[in-house]
């Protein structure tokens, strides 16, 4: 179940940057600009774009690159969604969890990102299940409620949670 709930924000987690100084690029700004926005839905990338001319440098470029990896997920994979998952609202993971039930007839660009979603999350699932049961057993699953637990209790993380844990 907690595998699938981390499968939720599959394609999201393509954009995320790889290095801890990408991931720290817009922390300051998010933490002075978009204090009040809860994390999840992608609401706190939201409230930095609405922010966008008071943003660090080093912000604005790591947006930049977030944009450009969705718009390559987005390529990849709209075609397949329009073809497997007509009327399926996005949102909630809903478009993921149908490509995901297509996996064996995707095309091969949108199959292979599915796959590195997969693996990524399974990553974050082993190092951070532990944690997620400690901290957040009675958090209901979905809107990034189990994301935003583990990130206000993200200085007593375990030390493989922490490091693959997404900071954005």
């Amino acid at each position: 179940m907690m595998q699938r709930i981390f499968f939720v924000a599959v394609l999201s987690f393509l954009a995320l940057p790889t290095s801890a100084r990408a991931q720290d690029a817009c922390k300051a700004d998010a933490e002075k600009l978009c204090k009040d926005s809860p994390p999840g839905e992608g609401r706190i990338i939201g409230c930095l774009k609405s922010h966008e001319s008071d943003l660090s440098a080093a912000c604005k470029e790591q947006l930049a690159a977030g944009n450009a990896r969705r718009e390559r997920v987005k390529a990849a994979c709209k075609p397949d969604a329009e073809k497997f998952c007509q009327g399926i609202q996005p949102g909630d993971g809903h478009l993921a969890a149908c490509l995901k039930s297509h996996e064996s007839e995707l095309a091969p660009s949108c199959h292979e990102i599915v796959g590195k979603v997969e693996a990524r999350i399974h990553e974050v699932h082993e190092a951070c299940k532990a944690d997620a049961a400690k901290f957040c057993q009675e958090t209901q699953p979905g809107g990034g409620r189990i994301r935003a637990c583990l990130k206000s209790h993200e200085a007593d993380l375990s030390e493989p949670c922490k490091a693959v844990f997404p900071h954005k």
